[in-house]
């Protein structure tokens, strides 16, 4: 086991150098410090964007039909099985590109970043000692970046230039890189400062206390229970930070620059072989990319509400322990945590935002005046026939999870081919938002049963509205997790068979909750298990150059894919729903060759989704000398390698972002 971990520690490859401050020879206390700068780019090498960005919508360019049909509610006909939308209102059709009202843009820059770090440690005694990392990062924002006071044409509705009534620090203005906020305006992370172009946090700042084979951390710090390229089955503590350059940094980093830092208390003994390794911390979430930042994920049409202050969740507690022993030639370990699920889940939220859509044309007027004409105060009913529940529409519209913004979403088209390229299904989302808001009864929505029924209603409330922008909440959830680990390392005269590392690692959590593929305000729970095998070996092909490492990794997850989205909501398309995958499975094939005297080191990581996706990445790390390392290395995603459906894989979500990049670090 000791000698498995020198051998990650080669495989790492840290490179830091360091100084330390002289004190009289009487005293005790020794500060070491060290520091480094880095410049991160990377750019574009295919026209793809991404489209989960206003600027480089799928639909800007395309300009489609909107036809328009008669609610069947407004005859006081309820949602019934048939195609209930089937009465059209011929003279309101239209045509529309999106492109008219959001300005199209393309960009060849996709990162750019300079970023500073400094360590400090200071040993007091044997016993004690203090550790602080700070981390400064800016981007100058060198992108074609959204603006939606410029770059907001003119809203549909008439409803002004930016999208009133969402977060003004994600949604309205220029795009923003670093700001984290809940929906109250607070930073999710209470220790990092940041503006739209900059964060400075804190990696690290504990108190650490050592004693015989006692060791104690307390303070702000990343727990890395995890070894695994792209995987982290048991590495259960921490959330991701997402917000830089996503998961498209160096492979065999591991997730070490992306697990989100919090206030821990961790204990570690070793009594004998076993090794007892426990935390309480301060429940952090993860924390996903800014709307129409390159690396963005969730598509900007939605708003997104994030609870974690206003649910209560940032004071809630997750404690773990961990137990490793060897036995018989095998390593063991044990697993539990009960945490709240970093990733946390996504529902339809109440807009309460009022805008008025009888300037979104002839349609958005009729149905103002159609509406305005009911009787009031229907005491909470949905009878749209007859009477209201609100003065207008667009305070009928307030209540329920849309609202007529601009940036929204313009067409049934657009709806469906979006709805499909984030895992979920457009036709349950309808139904799930009227069920779970009366409201949307009184506006004239109904239930609908089939893709003609949803396409039809679709279009005639983006034809009326102009457009609109759907408001999601965030919540989280306690979980358990049960996990279990066993390591073999093989002994044999062949060189090949020799010395070849097995680590098998298995997670259980059962009732885990996943966001629902209808965005409903229940949730699905299912008991969701994850296994991986990683098979490590170091080999030398040559005495004249170091040992290479090789990895080979296969993971299966019975519920969910590697970003924690459930299965059910694959295999969609712009025209059906989906149909759901059993399961999904992974594999990872990767190496890391050092040249002679280290001055050169070759890394090779691949991610294949089994359904068709693949991600490649070569990197070469040249070590130059006076404490400069310079890293090239080259993302090619391909969403759709072989499998007759993109989206029954993963990679098909951001298979936009080939891309060559390079980072230069000087260490002082």
């Amino acid at each position: 086991m000791k000698d498995r971990k020198k051998m990650r520690f080669a495989k790492i490859g840290v490179f830091m150098l360091s100084g330390a401050i002289a004190l009289p020879a009487s005293a005790d206390v020794s500060i070491n410090f060290s520091n480094f700068v880095r410049l991160d780019t990377a750019y574009k090498t295919t026209s793809k964007q991404n489209l989960n960005n206003q600027r480089s919508n799928l639909f800007n360019d395309r300009t489609v039909s909107r036809e328009t049909y008669a609610p069947p509610a407004l005859f006081g006909i309820p949602s019934t099985s048939g195609n209930d939308w089937n009465v059209p209102l011929v003279v309101f059709d239209d045509q529309v590109t999106r492109g008219d009202f959001i300005r199209p843009g393309e960009q060849d820059l996709d990162y750019l970043s300079l970023r500073v770090e400094s360590e400090i440690q200071v040993k007091f005694n044997r016993n004690w000692r203090f550790v602080a990392r700070v981390r400064g990062l800016y981007d100058p924002g060198f992108y074609e970046d959204f603006d939606a006071r410029s770059d907001m044409l003119m809203d549909p509705a008439g409803n002004g230039m930016v999208a009133a009534g969402g977060r003004a620090d994600l949604y309205e203005g220029k795009t923003n890189y670093f700001d984290a906020p809940g929906r109250n305006g607070r930073n999710v992370n209470p220790l990092e400062l940041t503006g739209k172009n900059y964060m400075i946090d804190l990696p690290a700042a504990l108190v650490e206390y050592k004693s015989g084979n006692l060791t104690v951390r307390l303070g702000n710090q990343q727990i890395a229970w995890g070894q695994a390229i792209f995987f982290n089955t048991l590495d259960l503590p921490n959330g991701l930070d997402l917000r830089r350059h996503s998961v498209l940094d160096r492979g065999f980093e591991e997730f070490s620059d992306k697990r989100v830092p919090r206030l821990s208390l961790r204990a570690t003994h070793q009594y004998k072989s076993l090794v007892t390794d426990a935390y309480v911390s301060k429940f952090q979430p993860t924390i996903y990319g800014n709307p129409n930042t390159t690396y963005n994920v969730i598509p900007s049409q939605f708003t997104i509400q994030d609870n974690f202050h206003s649910g209560g969740y940032d004071d809630k507690i997750d404690v773990g322990v961990r137990l490793k022993t060897d036995f018989g030639g095998w390593g063991w370990q044990l697993v539990y945590a009960s945490r709240y699920n970093p990733g946390g889940t996504f529902r339809w939220a109440r807009t309460n935002v009022s805008t008025p859509i009888d300037q979104a044309g002839a349609l958005g007027l009729s149905a103002s005046n159609a509406y305005l004409a009911k009787s009031p105060l229907c005491d909470g009913t949905a009878n749209p026939a007859a009477c209201r529940n609100s003065d207008n529409l667009g305070d009928a519209l307030a209540k329920t999870p849309f609202a007529a913004q601009p940036g929204g979403v313009i067409s049934a088209q657009e709806w469906f081919a979006y709805a499909a390229d984030v895992r979920l299904d457009g036709i349950e989302g309808v139904n799930a938002a009227v069920e779970g808001f009366p409201d949307l009864l009184d506006a004239y929505a109904t239930r609908v049963d089939s893709y003609d029924e949803a396409y039809n209603l679709l279009n005639t409330f983006f034809n009326a509205t102009g457009g609109l922008r759907g408001f999601l909440e965030r919540e989280y959830h306690r979980e358990s997790v049960f996990g279990a680990g066993a390591v073999y390392v093989t002994e044999s005269e062949n060189e090949w068979a020799n010395q070849i590392i097995f680590n098998l690692e298995a997670q259980y959590t059962p009732d885990r909750v996943f966001t629902s593929k209808d965005l409903g305000v229940g949730f699905y729970e299912k008991d969701e298990y994850i296994a991986s095998l990683v098979v490590e070996k170091w080999t030398r092909w040559t005495e004249a150059f170091p040992a290479a490492y090789l990895v080979a990794q296969y993971q299966h997850r019975s519920e969910s894919d590697l970003v924690g989205r459930h299965l059910s909501g694959y295999g969609a398309s712009p025209t059906s729903g989906p149909t759901g995958i059993a399961n999904a499975n992974y594999v990872v094939l990767a190496v890391l060759q050092p040249w002679p005297g280290r001055e050169y080191i070759f890394e090779f990581a691949s991610l294949i989704d089994v359904k068709g996706g693949l991600l490649i990445q070569p990197l070469l790390q040249w070590n130059m000398g006076k404490g400069i390392i310079a890293e090239f290395y080259y993302n090619y995603l391909q969403g759709h390698a072989w499998g007759d459906n993109p989206t029954e894989n993963l990679i098909d979500s951001v298979d936009w972002s080939d891309e060559v990049a390079m980072r230069v670090k000087y260490q002082f």
